[in-house]
Parts: C-alpha cells; structure tokens; sequence
C-alpha cells in the first residue's frame, strides 16, 4: 500500500473513531475548524481539520461539520469550491462566507434558532470573532462541547503511516541541506539565500517551506526576515540553518550549523558544546524517561562549559518539541520552556513520550559577543530506543 493510500486508511479510521465519540457523548455532530496552512508554524487547528480530510485552505479558513451519516467541508473561498469536490470521505462541498458560517451550519443540521443540541468542535481558539459571533447568534440554544483534547490524544504515539509521512518530510530535509551550498556564496545577500532556498522546496513538493538563516561572525539569534539578513557572507562567518516545511500535511523541521569557507577555533568548540548537548539529548529520549531531566541535562553542559558567561547574555529558544501534523504537537513542550518567551517561567514540567511519539530536538544557545550554536533533528521514540530520521551529518559544516 503506497503512503498516500496508507494516510487515506488513517483518515477514514479516524472519521470513524470521531463519529463513535459523537455516539459516545451523545452529540448532534461535530464542527472542527482551520485556519489555512499559509500560517505555517503559528497555527495548530490546521492539524485538526487535516486529521481527517486531506484538505488545506492555505490563506483561507475550512470548516468540516461531521454528522452520524454525513461529512460536509464549508470553504471560505468561493475560489476553492471547485478544488475540494474530489476529497474522499466528503460528502460535498459548500460555501460560507466567515462571518455566516453560523447561518449555514444550522441549515446543514436542519435545526431552528430554538432547536437545543449539543456539537462537539474543536479549532475554536483561532477562529475569526466575526465567525464566533455567526455560530452564536444562529444557534444560541447549542451547546458546544471542547472536543479537542480527546483529539489530540489520538495523535501522541504516531501510526506506521504517519511515521513513512514523517520521514519523507525529513528525506525533504535533507534535499535542502544537500542543496544548500549551491544557493550561498558572497554575492548574494542572506534573505535571497533563504527566497532561493524556499523555493526550491516547493518544487521539490513541500506544501510549504520557512527556513531561517543566520549569517554573521558571531551569530546573535535565528533570523527570519529580509532586513535583518542584508549580509553577505564573508569568510569565517557562523552560518546557521533551520528549515521548517511540510509535505502531506506533517512537518520536517532540523537544523544544522557551520562556517562559511573556513572554521574558526570558537566556532568549532561552540558545535561541540551544541553536539554534546544533542547526543546527550537524544540518549535519553525513551519511554522510560522524563523529559524534564533531558532539559536539565542540558542546562548542566551549557553550565559547565560557559561557567564565566551572565544567563542575561545567553539567548536560547525551545530544546524541543512534538512533531507531527502540528509543528508543536499538543502537549509536548511541558519539559522544553520557551526560553525566546520573556513570561515563560523557564521551569521544565515532568513529560515522558510514548512509545511512537516524534519529536524534534534542537538543543541551541547563543552567546552575546562570542557566537552561537544549534542542531537540529526529528527524533522517533520506539520502545527499544529512538532514532533521528534525518542523514545529513551533524558535524560542523563548512559551506563555499
């Protein structure tokens, strides 16, 4: 069975076990909604939708209503009704605009204003307050019932095909770090390195790629955006990559570091401390373990080998992460802190992964005035041990 048929099988188990819990709970149906995937990273009811339909709005918001004996997708852009008839496991395709979404919903369900009901949903939390305000104002007398969380349990351990998904996203990765070198060189400033770099992936088949790209003698933080990538490199710059993209709705994320041309003494002992860091890691991620002393350990390597450096001077972000349809899955940063958050309380949380969970570790630091440094790799956690996904070394490159 191809991957593809494999993620088909897995939509229509899922559609399934959504409709037992509308039995279960004794619900009229269930309204899951999405923003696009033009969002990339910072949007995480797009995974919900995409649980169940193989369907991405992109720049637009979707909405899947699921009853007992049908499934209907409401598109926000009347572009699309043309694209979305063929989806399997839907039964049609119909058009509302946002802020009437609450209108066409009741006449799905054939219910009146005062008709009292309750609907599972799930995606609320990044929906359009024109459109909130549409589902309340049509259906004052539903109830709505947080499904979500039972949801996001059905995504913790990753299926056989989910794991194949996962590993081309990764196989994508590695396309990119290979490709890489014949993008950069002194004549093109950083932001047209990434552009070139992004593109590439798209046409390699990625739905959608962020990269970011620092280049600088001492590299400060990650840098996304065009105006603070004018460099050009020179020889002896840190040159970091991170690369965030998906391919059939899972997400490959990894990050891998060098020196443009040649390699300074520092550069080279900064990778050993982030190498450290990421071996040190990885060891540790089983089924056994608690997530929490993995971040420690890694708090105690940066401890010990920066001893004389202030913690206001070291810039870090998150060691790791869930992966899978969400760029952060739910429930799997307890253990990580957003260190780049300035109200995140920078306390790891006990968190142990189940047999099957994919994770992304990138253990970072960078350090004001003398550089810095991060890996970056998808790490699947199997009951005899983990393995990262991705071939490309993690070694110190050196690029031009």
């Amino acid at each position: 069975m191809s991957g593809g048929a494999s993620l088909l099988h897995l939509r229509a188990d899922r559609l399934g076990l959504l409709r037992e819990l509308l039995r279960r709970r004794g619900l009229r149906a269930a309204l899951v909604h999405a923003q696009g995937g033009a969002l990339g990273a910072a949007t995480r009811s797009n995974a919900c939708l995409r649980m169940f339909v193989d369907w991405d709005g992109v720049e637009s918001p979707s909405t899947l209503l699921v009853e007992p004996g049908r499934c209907t997708l409401v598109v926000s852009n009347p572009f699309q009704l043309h694209a979305a008839p063929q989806l399997a496991q839907v039964d049609a395709v119909v058009f509302a605009a946002p802020a009437l979404l609450g209108e066409t919903v009741r006449e799905l369900l054939a219910m009146s204003e005062k008709d009292a009901a309750s609907v599972g949903q799930v995606g609320w939390s990044e929906m359009q307050w024109q459109t909130v305000q549409s589902l309340q104002r049509a259906l004052p007398q539903l109830r709505w019932e947080d499904i979500a969380p039972e949801l996001d349990r059905w995504r913790a351990a990753k299926t056989v095909p989910e794991v194949e998904a996962l590993a081309n996203a990764a196989a994508l990765c590695d396309v990119l770090f290979t490709g890489f070198p014949a993008f950069l060189g002194a004549d093109s400033e950083a932001w047209k390195t990434q552009r070139e770099l992004e593109h590439f992936a798209l046409l390699a088949g990625a739905e959608y790629c962020k990269t970011w790209l620092t280049i600088a003698p001492a590299a400060q933080r990650p840098q996304y955006l065009p105006h603070e990538n004018r460099r050009r490199p020179e020889p002896g710059d840190q040159v970091l990559l991170g690369v965030m993209l998906k391919l059939d709705g899972y997400w490959g994320h990894a990050i891998r570091m060098g020196s443009y041309e040649r390699a300074l003494p520092l550069h080279r002992r900064l990778h050993g401390i982030a190498r450290e860091m990421f071996d040190t890691g990885l060891s540790a991620f089983d089924i056994a373990s608690d997530l929490s002393e993995v971040e420690a350990a890694l708090q105690a390597i940066l401890s010990r080998e920066l001893p004389d450096v202030a913690a206001a001077d070291i810039f870090r972000f998150r060691s790791g992460h869930g992966l899978g349809l969400s760029y952060e899955e739910p429930r799997s940063v307890a253990a990580f802190p957003q260190y780049a958050d300035p109200t995140d309380p920078g306390r790891p949380e006990a968190l142990k992964p189940v047999s099957g969970a994919m994770f992304e570790l990138h253990p970072n630091f960078f350090v004001k005035g003398l550089g810095g440094a991060a890996l970056g790799d998808m790490v699947h956690v199997g009951a005899s041990g983990s393995r990262r996904l991705l071939e490309t070394p993690l070694d110190l490159m050196v690029w031009g």
